[in-house]
């Protein structure tokens, strides 16, 4: 009879922090050990294994976009196998209500039929309770005041989908959501936000804990007025989203972000162009640009991004000066405790097999996902 307990060995396996050559056993999904001559069927690799990459913020990849229903989240799910993501939330745009409770209702079908590839753990809700004066890439006109009415009107039908929020908490009303769905388990990011420093940190108090692709969208930072940048800078808690594309941010700003924010998450925000070529694409009904790797809308603004989350974590090495286990945490483990995964973002036993084979380059060589692998070249 076959064994049903699976075997990787010969990789550096990372592992609370450090490198160590150990086997990872694997049985009914989850670590079963981690160690030295582990019995079951072994599978040799090469290679530096890390935990699978969890991306919180992405409307799309290869042609498929979160807004379109079911079937397009199933086909990204499959896509980000490729880039070593084990986990995604997919997100939405600002968008008119009937749409956006359709994209969620596609959001929790695409689940319940089961993911072909990366784990579909919610919805990311980007909008529709944003601020006026940072809209991006996003349709202001769609903005609606944050009430809990309005909140149960957009996730009817699919309210335990959504696990994460970006709301703008200096909005009338955000105090108040933000307070309710804390209660509820969901997480709240603050972005497309004027908010002030102190709003920032009044919105803790009610349960803010992230902020969305930090530096873009919100009130930057200024000596004599911190603004949503300083918060995220200097307030202990918060946990900050970073696309480290060499687009959104300079170099620079991510170094500063990983020195000093409480907790980094690397995410992609990309859209359907990420594992495209250049050329003219969609995001939210809006026509998007993609020259050199960079989306933008007619009017030049940034929309979304055509970065895959194991390049943003070769990134984050090269522009912070970190090491990759510092890197490959920020896109597993920091994320998985920020959205309250307390199952995977670590290669520990008793966790989900969710893991990622790297080559010596930091491209993907395998990725499993509950112990089954999803995709190998």
């Amino acid at each position: 009879m076959k064994s049903e307990t699976l075997v990787l060995r010969g990789a550096r396996v990372l592992r609370e922090g450090s490198f160590l050559d150990a086997d990872v056993q694997i049985r009914d999904g989850r670590i079963s050990a981690v160690g030295e001559g582990l019995e079951g069927d072994v599978l040799r690799v090469c290679g530096d294994l890390v935990p699978g990459f969890l991306d919180e913020h992405i409307h799309g990849i290869a042609g498929h976009d979160t807004m379109r229903g079911a079937h397009d989240v199933l086909e990204m799910s499959r896509a980000l196998a490729r880039h070593g993501v084990t986990t995604f939330l997919p997100t939405t745009m600002n968008a008119g209500p009937e749409e956006t409770n359709a994209a969620l209702r596609g959001v929790k079908a695409a689940m319940q039929a089961g993911a072909p590839g990366a784990d579909i753990a919610g919805a990311h809700m980007e909008g529709p309770f944003l601020g006026a004066a940072y809209p991006g890439a996003q349709k202001a006109g769609a903005n609606l005041a944050p009430m809990l009415q309005n909140y149960s009107r957009l996730t009817e039908g699919a309210q335990d989908v959504v696990r994460l929020l970006t709301l703008a908490p200096e909005n009338p009303g955000a105090r108040d959501l933000i307070a309710a769905l804390a209660a509820r388990g969901v997480a709240v990011s603050a972005g497309h936000t004027d908010a002030k420093y102190e709003q920032i940190r009044e919105a803790m108090e009610s349960g803010l804990t992230q902020m969305t692709h930090l530096y873009n969208c919100m009130s930057p930072l200024h000596h004599r007025a911190p603004g949503a940048v300083g918060a995220a800078l200097t307030l202990e808690g918060l946990s900050s989203q970073v696309i480290a594309d060499g687009i959104h941010l300079h170099p620079a700003a991510v170094k500063l972000a990983v020195r000093a924010c409480s907790r980094v998450l690397l995410i992609t925000d990309a859209m359907e162009a990420a594992d495209m070529p250049d050329g003219d694409y969609d995001l939210g009904g809006q026509k998007v640009f993609v020259r050199g790797g960079a989306a933008r809308l007619a009017a030049g603004n940034l929309a979304g991004s055509t970065l895959t989350l194991e390049r943003g974590v070769r990134n984050a090495m090269r522009f912070a000066g970190i090491s990759l286990e510092q890197a490959a945490a920020m896109a597993s483990a920091n994320v998985a405790d920020a959205l309250g995964l307390a199952d995977r973002g670590r290669i520990r036993p008793g966790l989900r097999a969710d893991l990622c084979l790297l080559d010596a380059a930091g491209e993907v060589r395998m990725t499993l996902v509950a112990g089954k692998i999803v995709y190998e070249r």
